[in-house]
């Protein structure tokens, strides 16, 4: 933020005493009537590039594919996911026999080449995977302790994202005023052999208790799947929906008051909220040599690289022992990409500025910003601050760490944020709601880095 847009700020200190909301330092008293010395000072915050080796990633998207870029090498993106059954599922009792299974995978978006020749496999599991262990929705996740990797996968199949391989529908939808939306949605049909769909069905003749609801269906019947890539390069998909199709005949009453119709039916068996799905990211060691550049920083998504922020708090407390913070506020500027690629990266939208301690629990524990020891910019891509993520106000957090610091409750990273890409989600209200870690491919340069340092604005008043 610009100095004049601070002073703006300020300007109320000046003329009234502060209230009981004010973020104070020193703790001191003044006769009625009068004025308040103000003053505005600058400090220099020190950034580095972090690796973002995983993140929690409890998401309902499923990415799969490899690119890879010219300025930050290759990614890998697979999965392994679990089916929901409803609970005390039952088949139509006039089943004649197991026709197919089908596994169908729904995107609506992908990055990279739409025409690109990918080659993806489906293994099955062979282990429950454990629904309360954090680390099964960390996208470090490691697939080969749930599928045996010497085993023949159920599935291969060739691919490009819309391909002659792909699927496609357009829904029309329509306001209450007639104007109409429109949006295109993508899927794969992977055909699994009708001997597994046979084995399904014969777990449920053996006992039905094994259709009783989700958890007895994953533990009895299907574990799930492992899916990944193992050809191709160019092409991630952003897989929103997926649905196991077990396909079958069975007898139905016809014209003539008998149940002697054979027709074709299908149970879907779908991956959703209630069960799990882990996405697994991998990066290649190119990203340890962009750490180490010191004259600028690096976001990268997805599990990719993050910017770490040193705040100047000591020298703060120090220089303002007496006064009391009206503003600290920090502004981070975006290089324009240089690097020349057919498929250019997304600018993250929302960068989530939270203590290092917390950078971890934040998601875990699915918090929202609190204005004290987390904050959320966006960016803003035209006007006079162009090109930047401004915190406007990050006083309490300057004051949180100071006290902590007086308390001797200080950590090693006591002084130290973490800059986070994310996406959020807000209400009627705009506020938000809920954030989640950035999982798409997005990237962007940040001026900084340990041998350029950036500046903090601080407003005090003097009392």
């Amino acid at each position: 933020m610009k100095l004049k847009y601070l002073l703006a700020l300020l300007l109320p200190a000046m003329i009234y005493s502060c209230d009981d909301a004010t973020t104070g330092i020193g703790d001191s008293t003044i006769a009625a009537g009068d004025s308040i010395p103000a003053g505005a000072a600058s400090y220099n915050a020190y950034t580095r590039s972090i690796l973002a080796d995983s993140v929690y990633a409890r998401t309902s998207t499923a990415y799969l594919g490899k690119y890879t870029d010219p300025q930050f090498g290759e990614f890998y993106a697979d999965f392994i996911a679990q089916f929901n059954c409803t609970d005390d599922f039952e088949f139509p009792e006039t089943v004649q026999k197991v026709t197919g299974l089908q596994l169908k995978m729904f995107y609506e978006s992908h990055f990279g080449d739409s025409l690109n020749p990918m080659r993806l496999q489906v293994d099955t599991l062979d282990t429950v995977i454990p629904e309360k262990e954090l680390k099964t929705f960390y996208t470090s996740v490691d697939p080969t302790q749930y599928y045996d990797s010497n085993s023949k996968p159920v599935a291969r199949k060739a691919f490009a994202a819309r391909g002659a391989s792909t699927n496609d529908t357009t829904i029309v939808n329509y306001d209450s005023y007639g104007s109409a939306t429109s949006y295109s949605y993508y899927w794969q049909d992977i055909k699994l052999p009708t001997a597994l769909g046979q084995f399904m069905y014969d777990k449920y003749i053996e006992d039905k208790n094994n259709y009783k609801d989700a958890e007895k269906f994953i533990k009895n019947v299907l574990k799930g799947f492992y899916v990944h890539c193992t050809h191709g390069d160019g092409t991630i998909l952003y897989i929103s929906d997926m649905q196991l199709r077990l396909n079958f005949t069975y007898l139905t009453e016809s014209s003539t008051g008998k149940v002697d119709s054979l027709i074709n039916g299908s149970t879907v068996f779908a991956a959703t909220k209630e069960v799990i799905q882990a996405n697994r990211f991998k990066n290649s060691d190119r990203l340890k040599e962009l750490t180490q550049e010191t004259k600028y920083t690096y976001l990268k998504t997805p599990a990719g690289i993050f910017t770490e922020v040193t705040l100047p708090v000591e020298e703060i407390a120090e220089m303002h022992m007496r006064d009391t913070l009206n503003a600290v506020s920090v502004t981070f500027t975006r290089y324009n990409e240089k690097t020349e690629s057919d498929y250019p990266m997304g600018i993250p939208q929302n960068l989530l500025m939270v203590r290092k301690s917390d950078m971890h629990t934040f998601f875990e524990k699915n918090e929202t910003v609190d204005g004290v020891t987390s904050f959320v910019a966006s960016y803003t891509s035209a006007g006079e601050d162009a090109n930047t993520y401004v915190y406007p106000n990050i006083a309490s957090l300057v004051t949180e760490c100071i006290n902590e610091k007086k308390d001797g409750k200080q950590g090693p990273d006591w002084d130290k944020v973490v800059l986070i890409p994310i996406k959020t989600e807000v209400d009627s209200n705009g506020s938000v709601t809920s954030i989640k870690s950035n999982l798409d491919m997005e990237s962007a340069c940040l001026v900084g880095g340990e041998k350029n340092p950036i500046k903090v604005q601080v407003l005090y008043t003097t009392f």
